[in-house]
């Protein structure tokens, strides 16, 4: 599990984050959380309802974390920021293959040797 290094949250998630992050990690029960993650398919992003890291079979080890919402409205809302951000900085819409590129500056556990 990676996380994105300035994790986008919403005003419910953020004093939280710690919390969400380590029920993530281990199978806790996430209701009313949604996690935005890289998608690993053609599309930008994922938005996966917290109750689903419950499963303990559910892949956890390669997920790219960088956003967490507290409703699905919300969650769409920091959708929508993330995409505005990051075309800004990466000059196009196009950003997935830049963000992916820089994955070892942008998400944790990735500079362990």
């Amino acid at each position: 599990m990676h996380i994105y290094k300035k994790l986008y949250c919403d005003k419910k998630t953020e004093p939280q984050k710690k919390k969400i992050i380590r029920k993530i990690k281990y199978h806790g029960g996430l209701f009313n959380i949604y996690v935005i993650v890289v998608s690993a398919g053609k599309d930008y992003f994922e938005m996966i309802p917290g109750h689903q890291f419950k499963q303990k079979a559910y892949p956890i080890k390669d997920l790219m974390i960088i956003g967490l919402a507290g409703s699905y409205d919300d969650a769409i809302d920091l959708v929508t920021r993330m995409i505005e951000d990051f075309s800004a900085k990466y000059g196009t819409y196009q950003f997935k293959k830049f963000l992916m590129n820089e994955k070892e500056m942008n998400f944790t556990g990735y500079n362990r040797k």
